[in-house]
């Protein structure tokens, strides 16, 4: 369950924001807490430490700050942070050497597990977190076409193209024996009776074939009914595909660096359905999404922040690329970061859906 908190921009004046902005950017670089002194020594500030200490008080007072120690400097608070977040950050430009690396690894990918494999793996590297893509089960996914080749003995590569222009291929290991022409001329039949239909319709309709009087009595329609259900069952995840790619860098975070921390962590990262519950809240929602501390069950109990954006079609998206760490993350590059790679994965399959 997520409920993002509700911060309104006029709660705090300019010289309030300021203070506030550069506690967090701090906060982010150093993992420390910041004292006046320190805000003082930046040279942002034409006020005095005790100025700074009486800006600082009013937002602990007001939620935006907490002091994690009696004689230590702030830290943001959750509010704090989506304060900052939501009206104080400044997103930074996406380099170009990284604007061409997504470009470059992106072309090259059509099937859906070569997508999932690859962005969460490219986010991981990019972004020094933990990547993360997530793709509901493939039971909605709408077919243009479904193509049989026989690669070995009773093993056929199904090959779906879905409307969207993403394609599928999995190896099915099927119980019966096919000729090439029996597989061309099954292809052929679900292409024209399935097109634009979901695998879940398609796996509802062909077992309602079975039960039709003209199903006994033709041997191959019999095959065709047999190998499209085998098909659909087996390119179909039961729940989800969820891919997670560099944990290990957790163990470079000031947050998880004794061992108790990380073992949690560890840990947090093997409760996926607790992951998958939020991905699946920022399906729903348009946009670059961020999820910091209290605002969902997951991220509050281990101290995450969430950077997630859903890449497909306008009208159908396919899935959640997004960035999991510490919430002390550095979200103004972050956030550039994740909207990019949803935009290009996005992009590359309408393209691939238009030439199709």
């Amino acid at each position: 369950m997520t409920a993002r908190l509700d911060i309104h921009g006029d709660e705090l004046d300019s010289r309030a924001r300021e203070v506030l902005r550069e506690i967090v950017i701090q906060h982010v670089s150093t993992g420390e807490a910041i004292s006046s002194r320190s805000l003082s020594k930046s040279g942002r500030f034409n006020l005095s430490p005790a100025s700074l200490r009486n800006v600082m008080a009013d937002l602990e007072d007001l939620g935006y700050l907490q002091q994690p120690h009696t004689s230590a400097g702030r830290v943001p608070t959750d509010r704090g942070y989506r304060f900052f977040i939501d009206h104080l950050m400044k997103s930074r430009r996406l380099p170009q050497h990284e604007i061409d690396t997504i470009n470059e690894e992106v072309s090259h990918t059509t099937e859906i597990e070569e997508v999932l494999g690859l962005a969460s793996r490219l986010l991981s590297r990019l972004s020094d977190q933990v990547g993360m893509v997530f793709m509901p089960t493939l039971l909605q996914f709408t077919i243009r076409s479904m193509d049989f080749v026989l690669v070995a003995e009773n093993k056929i590569m199904c090959i779906i193209v879905g409307t969207n222009g993403v394609v599928v291929n999995k190896i099915v290991e099927s119980r019966l024996s096919f000729t090439r022409d029996e597989l061309d001329k099954i292809s052929r039949y679900i292409s024209v009776e399935f097109a634009g239909l979901t695998l879940d319709a398609i796996r509802r309709r062909l077992v309602r074939m079975t039960e039709q009087e003209r199903a006994l009595h033709d041997s191959m329609l019999q095959k065709t009914i047999a190998l499209g259900i085998e098909a659909v069952d087996d390119v179909t995840p039961v729940n989800h595909e969820l891919y997670l790619e560099g944990a290990e860098s957790m163990l470079t975070k000031r947050e998880f660096s004794d061992a108790g921390a990380l073992r949690k962590t560890f840990l947090a990262l093997q409760e996926k359905e607790k992951l998958v519950d939020i991905l699946n809240a920022c399906l729903v929602e348009d946009g670059l999404q961020i999820l910091i501390g209290s605002e969902s069950d997951f991220t509050n109990i281990h101290n995450f922040g969430i950077v997630a954006r859903s890449y497909g079609t306008h009208n159908a998206p396919l899935g959640i690329v997004g960035i999991l760490g510490p919430m002390r993350m550095e979200y103004s590059r972050m956030a550039p970061l994740v909207d990019y790679l949803g935009r290009a994965l996005s992009r590359k399959i309408e393209e691939e859906g238009e030439q199709r």
